[in-house]
């Protein structure tokens, strides 16, 4: 197989990003890469990065303000363990205080201790 054109590398890295941005995971990503485009999994990885890059850029030139975006992010999930309590379902305000308890790394498992608790 010959050297793709600009044209087709551009196609190529669009609908990675598109994946990406689909929520798909990386792995998914370089499988999709490898079967539609018949890359080998190297040169998905490579174009995967590229579709990384372009997101990072995209987001960073918007100017999102990161302080805003946390605050915004811990008023949805605290909303959303109210909600869970509110309409009986345990595992809705369990998987958002476990969110929150992950983004504060402020619970027993976000310690640096290790996997075994308290060592002396």
């Amino acid at each position: 197989m010959g050297k793709a054109t600009n044209a087709t590398m551009k196609s190529r890295v669009a609908a990675l990003k598109d994946l990406i941005l689909s929520c798909s995971s990386n792995s998914t990503c370089v499988e999709h890469a490898a079967l539609e485009s018949g890359l080998s999994r190297r040169q998905s990885y490579r174009l995967l990065k590229t579709a990384w890059t372009e997101v990072r850029e995209d987001v960073n030139a918007t100017g999102l303000d990161r302080q805003e975006m946390l605050c915004w992010i811990i008023h949805q999930l605290m909303s959303a363990a109210g909600e869970g309590v509110k309409h009986r379902q345990p595992s809705v305000t369990v998987g958002a205080c476990k969110e929150l308890d992950s983004l504060h790394g402020l619970g027993v498992n976000s310690s640096n201790r290790g996997r075994h608790g308290w060592r002396r």
